[in-house]
């Protein structure tokens, strides 16, 4: 049997590879990138005999065009059907606007072959990465499931925000973050106005200094353990057995620059952001249409398991993950538990609601510190979500619910750690305590 045929024949087993992953097992029927799981009012069983205090939710973007570009690119995509207006008006100047309303307009024109460089990315009206239509409208059901629940079920948040003392809203700077937030709270409250009176604090980071997600510049110990665990024998075993699957997609692909060789999430990005709106797999520039020259579904569910066995690899399973996982997002760690025990010591008793729009970057190593299940540890799908709950018992204890894409987070069975329906605070603290850096530059430092 050839090495393609192996692939595929391969694909379709539990394990796709001869790397000793007996512990990595997945279901792929139950998975989809495409789409996230929702919390459900109907399904939601808020917990007996308690009081919910916080909620803190964490989630990735919404579905957006692929972050790596190929050269062979003809798809259209679309930005343009929601969308967003903003003005200026100077600081305390709560009723002024001073410059008039603007609208983006992203413009990609027809490519003539004289002047521009028009030909280095796709059709339609989105930049590289940017919140397409269906990624809002994900993020706007996530906020209508929100409020069913939140404000209809529980009455636990008002139905019209009277006070934005009531909720903390933080994004990284990248412009899709910041529109799935909107998106979001657009359908948690869906009758705010758009006085600057009204507006809802939206907080970032400067780049330089961000924690939602691994932050190599100013944590260059990163990727010295990425290194490392890229060195291991286990995984350079992996990286050899599906070293046929990669030089294949690269002659395909027409790409050769060295992050396509060091690792599956590039080909997930291209491929899957396409499989998501129904777009033909790429085939090699001026190719025929056979299963010699393009990629096919086969291929394509082998770079998933590749893609998940990697990322779980690398912040769950290796010896070197822990480590990893602390300094990639253990900084945003400490953020969440000092909120909660903010909220705890009775500094923050008017915050109800706290909203953190990320990336797959942001949800995936915190679903590595909850250790989760290898089912909830696959690639976040877009619109991911993670809820904090913190409730106050009558006998006043606290306890901590997980709630992943509408289910509550199961840990794996070789580390059930604590039951994530209700999970003593301070059981709950002393696991978030083993990811948080005492020491963040120290231990960020490359000596």
């Amino acid at each position: 049997m050839g090495a393609l045929a192996m692939l595929a024949a391969a694909s379709d087993t539990n394990s796709a590879f001869t790397t000793d992953v007996y512990h990595y097992v997945i279901d792929d029927a139950l998975y989809t990138y495409c789409h996230p799981g929702y919390p459900s009012a109907q399904s939601y069983v808020p917990l007996p005999n308690a009081t919910l205090e916080l909620v803190q939710v964490v989630v990735r973007h919404g579905d957006r065009p692929p972050v790596n570009y190929i050269p062979n690119n003809d798809n259209e995509w679309r930005c343009d059907e929601v969308e967003q207006e903003t003005y200026l008006h100077g600081a305390g100047e709560s009723n002024q606007n001073t410059t008039g309303s603007f609208k983006q307009v992203i413009e990609i024109p027809k490519w003539n072959q004289k002047y521009g460089f028009e030909n280095q990315i796709w059709r339609g009206s989105c930049e590289e990465g940017e919140l397409t239509d269906r990624g809002k409208h994900q993020h706007n059901t996530l906020g209508a499931h929100l409020r069913s629940i939140y404000v209809d079920k529980l009455g636990y948040l008002s139905p019209e925000l009277s006070s934005t003392d009531e909720i903390y809203l933080r994004t990284t700077h990248i412009w899709r973050t910041k529109n799935s937030a909107e998106s979001l709270l657009g359908a948690l409250w869906p009758k705010r106005g758009i006085t600057p009176a009204s507006s809802i604090p939206l907080h970032t980071f400067p780049s330089r200094i961000e924690t939602m997600y691994g932050n190599t510049g100013a944590c260059p110990r990163i990727n010295v353990l990425i290194d490392e665990i890229v060195k291991t024998d286990g995984y350079q075993k992996f990286m050899k057995d599906q070293g046929p699957l990669m030089a294949r997609l690269m002659d395909i692909l027409d790409v050769s620059k060295s992050h396509w060789k060091d690792g599956w999430d590039g080909y997930f990005d291209v491929l899957n952001a396409r499989q998501c709106h129904q777009f033909n797999l790429p085939c090699k520039m001026n190719g025929t249409q056979s299963t010699d020259s393009c990629i096919t579904a086969a291929d394509l569910k082998q770079v998933n398991r590749n893609a998940n066995y990697e990322t779980a690899y690398k912040f769950r399973d290796s010896p070197l993950a822990h480590n990893l996982t602390r300094l990639y997002i253990g900084s945003f760690v400490g953020t969440l538990r000092d909120q909660m025990k903010d909220h705890i010591d009775g500094h923050s008793k008017k915050l109800k609601f706290a909203l953190y729009s990320g990336h797959d970057s942001t949800v995936w190593p915190l679903l590595g510190v909850l250790g989760a299940s290898d089912q909830q540890s696959l690639w976040p799908p877009y619109a991911s979500n993670i809820l904090y709950e913190l409730w106050k018992q009558q006998d006043g204890s606290r306890v901590v619910r997980v709630i992943y894409n509408g289910k509550v987070l199961r840990t794996r069975d070789s580390e059930q750690w604590c039951d994530l329906n209700a999970c003593p605070v301070d059981q709950f603290f002393k696991r978030m305590d083993e990811f948080i850096p005492s020491d963040i530059v120290s231990e960020c430092a490359v000596l």
